[in-house]
């Protein structure tokens, strides 16, 4: 966990530059949108295969393989800044593309991992130290990245970035040992080719929709992260533009987030033993739009950084629950590949999003795109309750012969 816990944090440094760097340079909301389309769409084309990969190759691969590529992008980035000063628009599109499908691979690899190593009874305690890891990172890596850009270029963090990733990297060879008891649901010998990987994707696709309420959770989360991404892409415009905010600022609304999200971890595993999945989701789901509908209708800087944590921080109380019905519910043998057909439709709306910024932001306030993104998503959801229902009842789908180390108590606690 330590070691994803530190590419958590490069994660906050990327999403704290990249943004602040665009706006910067261009002094456009639109632009900021456009990028933010520029990063999430590469990976959610690039999930299927990732998810393939996930059922094929040994996560410690995966892991060295995406931390290694992130690295040697941070530092290039960083190096043609300087080289190439009349391409550093281009210069951050490439690596917000680069960035994402790496990301996207080694989110891909965690989620499959999981069920590797973690006994059933274990997986909701998992899944909120994973939530608790990446909270932490989000109260930690902007502050850093605020303190960072105070003192060096905004630059610089990309720097710092690449060698975040170098050290993610280092971590995951010094666990290579454990990672290797790793067993896939891979026939011996059996390579992985274009073919493969393509029947692999129509696997998964086959698998979720013969799951009524895994598909129900997808739509709910497309909404959510619909706001999201619309709040996100908006952050730094709003910040900066609407309420005229140096960036130490903008730094610290992430930071709250973080805390709330903090908070949460310590409650969501005592909600979920009380409440049925349905009844957990729609709490955490309201407590999100309502942090929305405050972005979206505050006046002060003060009353937009607390609904922006409310937002944002309370996404992790959700995540909790979806992972965990997750792996409840999908079959182990298939489950990186309809994992990752999953988050490909989680994750639609995120480039969504970002469209939408570049392409209202001439027309309306950032924080009335905000709100409006709230009351579409409010709309969309009254449609799925007939299959959210479904999650009213517990079902754990029959697993396979375990994989190597999946019911050994000790792994599960590591």
């Amino acid at each position: 966990m330590g070691g994803r816990g530190l590419a958590a944090l490069g994660d906050q440094f990327l999403l704290f530059a990249i943004p602040l760097l665009t706006y910067k340079l261009t002094g456009s909301a639109s632009r900021t949108g456009l990028i933010f389309l520029v990063e999430w769409l590469p990976r959610v084309i690039f999930l299927p295969v990732a998810g393939v990969f996930a059922d094929r190759i040994r996560s410690y691969v995966l892991y060295i393989g995406s931390d290694f590529v992130r690295s040697a992008l941070g530092l290039t980035a960083f190096a043609l800044m300087y080289l190439i000063p009349d391409g550093k628009f281009i210069t951050l599109c490439v690596l917000a593309a680069g960035m994402s499908v790496a990301g996207a691979q080694s989110y891909i690899a965690l989620e499959a991992t999981l069920p590797r190593f973690v006994p059933m009874d274990q997986m909701v305690r998992a899944q909120s130290i994973i939530q608790g890891t990446e909270q932490t990172s989000e109260v930690i890596g902007p502050v850093l990245a605020a303190l960072l850009a105070s003192a060096l270029p905004t630059t610089a963090l990309l720097a710092v970035i690449g060698a975040v990733y170098a050290l993610t990297t280092l971590n995951t060879l010094s666990l290579r040992r454990w990672l290797r008891t790793e067993t896939l649901d891979v026939a011996p010998g059996e390579r992985t080719t274009v073919r493969s990987v393509g029947t692999g994707i129509a696997e998964g696709v086959t698998t979720l929709l013969k799951l009524p309420a895994i598909l129900g959770l997808v739509g709910l989360t497309m909404t959510v992260n619909l706001m999201v991404g619309v709040g996100m892409a908006t952050s730094a415009a709003t910040t900066v533009g609407v309420f005229h905010q140096p960036d130490r600022y903008y730094g610290a609304l992430s930071t709250g987030a973080g805390i709330v999200g903090i908070l949460t971890f310590f409650v969501v595993p005592r909600v979920t033993k009380r409440l049925n999945p349905f009844a957990a989701l729609m709490t955490s789901y309201s407590l999100i739009c309502l942090g929305g509908i405050g972005v979206g209708l505050a006046n002060t800087f003060t009353q937009y950084a607390l609904s922006y944590a409310v937002l944002l921080g309370t996404v992790g109380f959700f995540n909790v629950v979806i992972r965990t019905e997750r792996v409840r519910r999908i079959p182990r043998e298939h489950f990186a590949k309809t994992i990752a057909i999953i988050i490909l439709l989680n994750q639609l709306s995120l480039p969504a999003a970002g469209l939408l910024v570049t392409l209202f932001t001439t027309s309306f306030r950032p924080q009335s795109i905000a709100l409006g993104a709230v009351i579409g998503s409010a709309c969309a959801v009254v449609l799925l309750i007939p299959l959210l229902a479904r999650l009213r009842t517990h079902h754990a789908h029959p697993d396979p012969a375990p994989s190597h180390g999946q019911n050994d108590p000790a792994r599960g606690r590591n």
